[in-house]
């Protein structure tokens, strides 16, 4: 017997088990890969599933906005100045 696989949009949560036009994001903290489908790297450890352009182009603005963004002042700490 065959299993079918589905796969779940991270942006709006369609399922497909036939992603033809859909997108695979793989990433860390210092790296972003993306990729058109393929089911070895819709399957590896840690992939992200897009079902188009637009929502893997929002994960990706995501992404660029933590990864670029200015460390945020600590506030908290004591001020050295005057």
């Amino acid at each position: 017997m065959t299993t079918v696989a589905e796969f779940r949009c991270e942006i709006c949560g369609l399922v497909s088990s036939n992603p033809i036009r859909w997108f695979v994001i793989q990433c860390n903290s210092e790296e972003l890969k993306l990729m058109k489908w393929n089911s070895e790297a819709a399957t590896a450890k840690g992939a992200r599933h897009y079902c188009g352009e637009a929502h893997a182009q929002v994960y990706i603005s995501r992404w660029l906005e933590t990864a670029c963004s200015p460390a945020k002042p600590d506030f908290n700490r004591a001020s050295t100045g005057s």
